[in-house]
């Protein structure tokens, strides 16, 4: 799951918006406060619950041009879109409010986190993209942030040639998963 994924676990446990986000960021945990040091530990949790599903596994090893080492990554991208596609299954909450709700959770806890987290909330204050994480643009837009930023990013530009593919093999994996990691997430927390 990604960034979309992880706010709305964070709304469901009552955690800190941002901790639960600190699991794709560089961190120092020994140094994180009591609320985002849960919010770190769920979102570890929460990715290896999902990465070792069976589901997972299956779709990660369907045969495509990208290289299945890294499936993982466009799979959580693609499972924030099928999310916010069937929002409404998973929460009361319309989609717009809770754009909203979490972008002041973010916002309040900014100054406390890593830099490059920082950055990413200054970025959902000026153009609030969450909801946007729901459209095929958005999913390339997720795609290309991480390409200019990793060193392996290159390795990702055959999931973005075939992305709305990719996108349609991922709605079947979210619909079985997403009810299981909301019931383990209710255990664990």
């Amino acid at each position: 799951m990604n960034y979309f994924a992880h706010l709305h676990i964070a709304s469901i446990t009552n955690t800190s918006w941002a901790g639960n986000l600190l699991g794709d960021f560089p961190v120092d945990v020994k140094s994180l406060e009591p609320d985002l040091h849960q919010g770190w530990r769920l979102h570890q949790q929460v990715d290896i619950m999902v990465d070792s599903h069976e589901i997972s596994l299956a779709f990660r090893a369907t045969p495509r041009k990208g290289r299945r080492r890294f499936a993982g990554i466009v799979q959580d991208i693609a499972m924030d879109y099928w999310l916010i596609q069937y929002w409404d299954r998973f929460s009361e909450t319309p989609l717009s409010d809770f754009c909203d709700e979490a972008l002041i959770g973010l916002v309040k806890d900014k100054h406390r986190c890593p830099e490059r987290l920082e950055s990413m909330i200054t970025s959902l204050e000026s153009h609030n993209w969450l909801s946007h994480l729901g459209t095929i643009q958005g999913v390339e837009n997720a795609i290309l942030s991480i390409m200019r930023r990793w060193k392996h990013g290159h390795h990702l530009q055959d999931f973005v040639d075939e992305l709305p593919e990719i996108i349609q093999q991922a709605e079947d994996p979210f619909l079985q998963l997403y009810p299981e990691l909301l019931a383990f997430v209710e255990r664990e927390f």
